[in-house]
C-alpha cells in the first residue's frame, strides 16, 4: 500500500500541475470525462498564456498602445499591424469580457481571420476590465472608480480609442465591429457622437447589440438580474459588492478553478443554454475552458442596473434613471432621455442569432426600424440556430458570420 502511494502521489501532482503533461482541452465533451488519458485531449499552451503570447505565436506581431478618456480612465489597446491593408477594424468586447475574447479560439481566432484577410486589426479595452484598472486620480478600490455604464463606455472609452486609432493611423475611417455591450455602446456613441462618429467610422457591425432588450427577451436572465437590481436600497456605493465578480477573492478564483476542471462540460453547455438560447451550432468543445477563463473581469452593479431598467421599460434604449429628482437634475426630465438613435448616420450593419434569449430577434428588429433608412443601407442578418454565444464559440461562426461581414468590408472597398 505504501509503495503504491508512493507512485500514485507524484503521478497526480504532474496530472495536475505540469503544464506539459496536464491535458487542458479536449475535442470531444465526452472525453473531459477522461482528460488526462484520452488520446482525444491535449495540452493547448494558450490557456497558459497572456494576450500578446497568443498574438505572437499565432501570427507573430503586435503592439500595445494606451489611451486615455475625457474623464481620466487608461485604457490598454492591443494591435495587430499590417503592411498596407486593406482598412482597419477595431474591435469591442462585452460585458464580463475583454479583448481576450477575440483571440480566443485559438488559431481559428475572429482577429486572426480578419488580420489573415488583409486587414489591420485593433482589440478595444474597457474600463475596469483586466487591462484597464488606471485613473489618473481614481484607485479600483475606491467605489467612484465603478460608477459607470455602458453610457460612459460608449461616449468616453469609444471616441477616445477610435479617435485615437484614427490618428495612429493617419486619419483614415475606420470599421467598428462591437458584440453584445460593445454594440451597445458603439450606438451610444454613434448616437449622441454622431458628428465624430461620421467623420471617424466607414461602418459600424453590431452583433447582439443589446440595446432594445424587452420583457419578451432574455428568458431566465431577466430573473437574476431582478436579484442584484433589487438590492439598490442595501448595497451602497461604498459597499465592496459594488462590484461583481471581483478578480482578487478567493471564492471567485476557487470558482474559476472548479468550473476548469469540472468534467460535465456539457451540463455547464446546457445551463447556459437557459440564459443564452439553445444553441444549433454548440459552442466548441476545445473553447470551453478558454471561454471559462476569459469570461471573468469585473460588472459594476450599476451597469447591471442600467440593463435591468431597460427590460421593465420593454426595451427602451435609454439613458440612466436616477430617479425623479436626480432626473430633473442631469436630463432636464423626470424620465430617463432616450438615446437618439435616429440621429445615427454612420452606416449600422446589424447581426443577431435566431435563436439568442438575450438579444431575440424582436429587439433587433426593433432597433433596425428606429435607424435612419441611409445608416441602414448594408441591412441585417440573421443567423439560424445561433445564440449569444455562437458569435465567439460557435462551430461555424467564420462562415456564418465573419466571412460575410469580410464580404461587405471588400465591397465598400471596391467601392472607394
Amino acid at each position: 500500500m505504501k509503495t503504491v502511494f508512493l507512485l500514485v502521489v507524484p503521478l497526480m501532482v504532474a496530472l495536475f500541475f505540469t503544464p506539459q503533461i496536464q491535458r487542458n482541452s479536449c475535442r470531444s465533451y465526452f472525453s473531459y470525462f477522461n482528460i488526462f488519458f484520452s488520446s482525444d485531449c491535449y495540452y493547448n499552451p494558450d490557456l497558459d498564456d497572456d494576450i500578446l503570447g497568443i498574438i505572437q505565436r499565432h501570427v507573430g506581431v503586435h503592439e500595445t498602445h494606451q489611451v486615455q478618456t475625457d474623464d481620466g480612465y487608461l485604457l490598454t489597446l492591443f494591435r495587430i499591424p499590417r503592411q498596407n491593408p486593406k482598412g482597419v477594424i477595431f474591435f469591442q468586447h462585452s460585458l464580463c469580457t475583454d479583448a481576450r475574447i477575440w483571440i480566443s479560439q485559438y488559431n481559428e481566432s475572429i482577429a486572426f481571420f480578419f488580420w489573415r484577410a488583409g486587414y489591420d486589426v485593433w482589440l478595444g479595452n474597457t474600463r475596469g476590465n483586466y487591462f484597464c484598472k488606471k485613473h489618473v486620480s481614481l484607485n479600483p478600490t475606491e467605489a467612484a472608480f465603478w460608477n459607470f455604464t455602458f453610457h460612459e463606455i460608449g461616449y468616453y472609452d469609444n471616441h477616445a480609442s477610435i479617435e485615437y486609432v484614427k490618428r495612429q493611423i493617419g486619419g483614415c475611417k475606420i470599421t467598428y465591429v462591437g458584440y453584445s455591450m460593445g454594440g451597445a455602446s458603439g450606438m451610444v456613441y454613434a448616437s449622441i457622437r454622431d458628428k465624430d462618429a461620421v467623420d471617424s467610422v466607414k461602418l459600424m457591425v453590431v452583433m447582439s447589440s443589446s440595446t432594445q432588450l424587452g420583457l419578451d427577451c432574455a428568458g431566465f436572465l431577466k430573473y437574476t438580474l431582478f436579484i442584484p437590481y433589487n438590492l439598490q436600497g442595501i448595497v451602497s456605493f461604498a459597499d465592496p459588492l459594488f462590484v461583481l465578480n471581483r478578480q482578487d477573492v478567493w471564492y471567485v478564483k476557487i470558482a474559476r478553478f472548479l468550473a476548469t476542471h469540472f468534467s460535465c462540460k456539457k451540463c455547464m453547455l446546457f445551463i447556459s443554454h437557459l440564459f443564452t438560447g439553445f444553441s444549433q451550432d454548440d459552442l466548441v468543445p476545445d473553447l470551453i475552458n478558454m471561454f471559462i477563463r476569459v469570461h471573468g473581469s469585473e460588472i459594476p452593479l450599476k451597469i447591471v442596473y442600467h440593463y435591468y431598467q431597460t427590460y421593465i421599460s420593454d426595451g427602451l434604449f435609454r439613458r440612466y434613471d436616477h430617479g425623479e429628482a436626480r432626473n430633473l437634475e442631469i436630463y432636464g426630465t423626470k424620465e430617463p432621455t432616450p438615446y437618439p438613435l435616429e440621429n445615427i448616420k454612420v452606416p449600422v450593419h446589424i447581426v443577431h442569432g435566431a435563436n439568442d434569449n438575450i438579444d431575440c430577434p424582436t429587439a433587433n428588429e426593433k432597433l433596425y426600424n428606429t435607424l435612419s433608412k441611409n445608416s441602414t443601407v448594408y441591412g441585417k442578418l440573421m443567423v439560424e440556430g445561433f445564440n449569444h454565444f455562437d458569435f465567439l464559440y460557435g462551430r461555424y461562426r467564420n462562415e456564418k458570420v465573419y466571412s460575410k461581414i469580410l464580404q461587405i468590408l471588400d465591397d465598400i472597398n471596391l467601392k472607394e
